[in-house]
């Protein structure tokens, strides 16, 4: 029997044309299509999910000097043709197995979530869909929605980032290889997803404790100090940042023992995730496992970092 070509298209979310300039590998590629190029997916969006409110979150306005132009609107795509090809059926349709398409749609994902741990900004996949077409119509076979889409900070590189996250989306790997490193790599990610900014914090401290806290005593400064040691590249870095992580988890620690959060504010969180998120990355550089690591960082003062040395 016939079989049909199954092809692929991804909505991103918080995004600029900074990141048409990554190379996804093939046979993916970065796109920016029109609001009249994207309408046929954005109607199988709507058949699928039920709504239209989605297209105010996709959707980019067409700005000229930051005046909207021809009230145009641009969509940033993930596509890929060709993907798979399976027996159609003889009504019209086609006998996919998802497992095929698995395959392909996982580590595209992952590279994304690799993107977010890179820098700031949450970029993710909010509708993915695989397809055939039928003349010109696509018609839609499996559809995946990424979410909650709670934090809307735009994912964005400088020209001089572009070659350095295209390495790191090559090289780093996830799952990683120690368990601790995927729990604090999980709390990083629940940080975009929780509704609130108090909720947020929590989960990136959890994640703090998680890489750089052994014991049960003395947490705020054991995490505190590690931080230091493992991110500062010069002793007063390591000075500067052992006193911040500090007031952080003072904040933290406040907010849960007497269940007032009013003073917790957004720069609060993003500095936090901005220490989360360097501390995953160096970690699993040094590539030891936490008892050796925090016994390193211990051994260790301010401004010393003998792992960079080695590498």
């Amino acid at each position: 029997m016939q079989k049909k070509n199954i092809h692929f298209i991804g909505f991103l979310a918080n995004v600029d044309d900074s990141l048409l300039k990554l190379d996804l590998g093939q046979p993916f590629t970065i796109e920016k299509k029109s609001q009249g190029d994207a309408s046929s997916f954005l109607c199988h969006i709507r058949q699928h999910y039920g709504t239209k409110s989605e297209d105010g979150i996709l959707a980019v306005e067409d700005r000229v000097n930051g005046i909207v132009h021809n009230q145009s609107f641009y969509y940033y795509c993930i596509t890929a043709s060709n993907i798979e090809s399976f027996e159609a059926t003889p009504q019209g349709g086609v006998v996919i197995r998802p497992d095929a398409l698995e395959r392909s749609f996982y580590p595209l994902r992952d590279k994304v979530r690799l993107l977010r741990l890179f820098k700031e900004g949450n970029i993710m996949m909010r509708f993915s869909l695989f397809y055939y077409l039928e003349g010109s119509e696509p018609k839609v076979v499996w559809s995946i929605r990424e979410g909650p889409l709670s934090d809307g900070t735009i994912f964005k590189l400088k020209p001089y980032k572009v070659a350095e996250a295209q390495d790191f989306i090559k090289n780093a790997k996830i799952p990683f290889d120690r368990d601790f490193l995927n729990l604090a790599f999980d709390s990083f990610e629940l940080s975009y997803e929780t509704h609130t900014t108090p909720l947020g914090f929590l989960s990136l401290m959890i994640a703090m404790e998680t890489l750089l806290n052994l014991g049960e005593n003395e947490i705020r400064y054991s995490v505190s100090r590690n931080a230091g040691v493992l991110l500062g590249e010069k002793r007063e870095q390591s000075e500067e940042i052992f006193k911040e992580i500090k007031e952080l988890y003072g904040k933290r620690s406040k907010m849960v023992h007497t269940g007032k959060a009013d003073k917790m504010t957004r720069e609060n969180l993003l500095r936090l995730r901005g220490f989360v998120r360097e501390a995953i990355k160096e970690i699993h550089r040094i590539g030891e496992d936490k008892a050796k690591l925090l016994d390193l960082l211990n051994q260790c003062g301010f401004g010393e970092r003998p792992w960079r040395e080695r590498s």
